[in-house]
């Protein structure tokens, strides 16, 4: 089945794409979809600890299963400043 997975940040900068479709076995995870992408990627291998996943608009575990034409997000990890003194 194929999925189509959305990059964000460092994703997108260490693989140079937005948007990737991806062929994924009839009850692949979201955990097998982040291996296949660190295979090719070796750059995502650091952030993988810190991702957040997400199948349309529900952050999702890396054992969810994926259906056919599920839109996967990649988040890497983020910080950000000071909140309001």
């Amino acid at each position: 089945m194929r999925v189509r997975v959305r990059l964000f940040a460092r994703y997108r900068e260490a693989t140079g794409q937005e948007r990737l479709d991806v062929d994924v076995p009839e009850g692949g995870t979201v955990e097998a979809v982040s291996k296949g992408l660190i295979l090719r990627h070796l750059a995502l291998a650091r952030y993988r600890a810190y991702a957040l996943f997400a199948v349309g608009h529900d952050y999702v575990e890396p054992d969810h299963r994926l259906a056919p034409d599920d839109e996967l997000c990649l988040f890497p990890p983020v910080s950000g400043g000071r909140g309001a003194s």
